[in-house]
């Protein structure tokens, strides 16, 4: 028990053994801070200084290309996303610094830029939340793609 009781929190205070299947939301001001400096460093160049969006999309709205949740963003970060200019990080980022950079994107929800993209994606609203506008349950882009063949699934 001791030994589970060390490893736990070795675990805890060990960034590099965040990965997409345990990445939590920062919510501290430290880190939020140090995401932000990530982001003016790495990502302002294609999001725009204020996450408006520039080459890449804006990050400031409820719309999301690849997932709008801290795992997601995490993921996206971490491994790019093939055809796009978005670029893998984890060869240049560790996984602490991903994790930042992803809770300070997410900072940026509900934030006004200066000269916003228009919405790009699907609205994000995490799993088992309700649509305010539709007062229903919205799925999480992932699960969309779980329809069986014999519903008439494209594969």
């Amino acid at each position: 028990a001791a030994a589970e009781e060390a490893i736990e929190a070795y675990k805890a205070t060990a960034t590099n053994l965040i990965d997409e299947t345990n990445v939590t939301l920062l919510t501290d001001a430290a880190d939020i801070a140090a995401g932000s400096k990530i982001f003016a460093t790495n990502c302002a160049t294609c999001h725009a200084a204020d996450g408006g969006g520039l080459a890449g999309p804006n990050l400031t709205d409820e719309y999301w290309i690849h997932g709008g949740g801290i795992t997601e963003i995490f993921t996206t970060i971490k491994n790019g996303v093939n055809g796009t200019a978005m670029i893998s990080w984890k060869e240049m980022l560790g996984a602490g610094d991903m994790q930042k950079v992803s809770s300070y994107i997410l900072s940026l929800q509900g934030t006004t830029p200066a000269n916003p993209l228009p919405p790009q994606g699907d609205k994000w609203v995490p799993e088992g939340q309700a649509s305010a506008e539709e007062g229903t349950e919205e799925v999480a882009p992932e699960a969309e793609s779980e329809v069986p063949a014999e519903a008439g699934a494209i594969e």
